[in-house]
């Protein structure tokens, strides 16, 4: 991080962030480094730090925060549960398949309908039974650019139908699950992904937009 200069912080930022969140919830974050520890997008790239972005944001560095990548990397993941109309979150339905496949053996889940898989889900992420199968998720999901295959839509289609085994065996799952993990390691319970969608937006109203370098993902 450069060298803080007070008078050029934006001492209101903060709190702008909280009116467009609906909370203050984020300021609870003590930088213990949870999210970064588990960040994918960090392991590519070391610049590349929820942690520090989170803790820049809470100082008024916002000249900083709006021109950093990896705010809008970090926000274009949530783009699926922001386009969703039932506001599924499909990471924490991942996260929640993934963490159920390591509490039980494969073999006992049924080949078919299995409805303790369902209600197994459902009890972690109520919502996921709001999903009507409209496909929104899957139009901006970025795995999807990259392999047909993984598809967000076809897999809530296959939890909500208690086809356990299908749903387990989805590669899909962990991929999507990967980039939710920093909200279920987080000792504080710090909502990254509405933390960094409310910077998004900020950083628009204030004129600006995605880097050059990431201009493929404005859709």
């Amino acid at each position: 991080m450069s060298e803080l200069i007070l008078n050029e912080l934006d001492a209101e930022f903060k709190f702008r962030i909280a009116r467009k969140i609906g909370d203050d919830s984020f300021l609870n974050c003590f930088a213990c480094g949870s999210c970064t520890a588990s960040c994918p997008v960090r392991r590519l790239e070391e610049k590349y730090n929820p942690r520090r972005l989170i803790r820049m944001a809470i100082l008024g560095m916002r000249e900083e925060v709006y021109k950093s990548e990896f705010l809008w990397l970090c926000s274009y993941h949530s783009t699926c549960l922001n386009r969703c109309p039932q506001k599924v979150n499909i990471g924490a339905v991942s996260d929640a398949v993934v963490r159920i496949g390591q509490r039980y053996n494969e073999k006992e889940w049924n080949d078919g309908f299995d409805s303790g898989f369902r209600r197994a889900v459902m009890a972690e992420v109520p919502g996921v039974t709001a999903c009507f199968a409209c496909g929104s998720c899957t139009a901006v999901c970025s795995e999807t650019f990259l392999d047909r295959d993984k598809d967000p839509r076809k897999f809530i289609r296959k939890v909500n139908l208690g086809m356990a085994r299908q749903a387990l065996t989805d590669d899909f799952k962990e991929i999507c699950a990967i980039h939710f993990r920093c909200e279920s390691r987080c000792p504080q319970g710090v909502k990254i992904s509405k933390v960094m969608q409310a910077l998004r937006d900020l950083a628009i109203e204030d004129g600006y937009s995605y880097p050059e370098s990431l201009r493929f993902l404005e859709r």
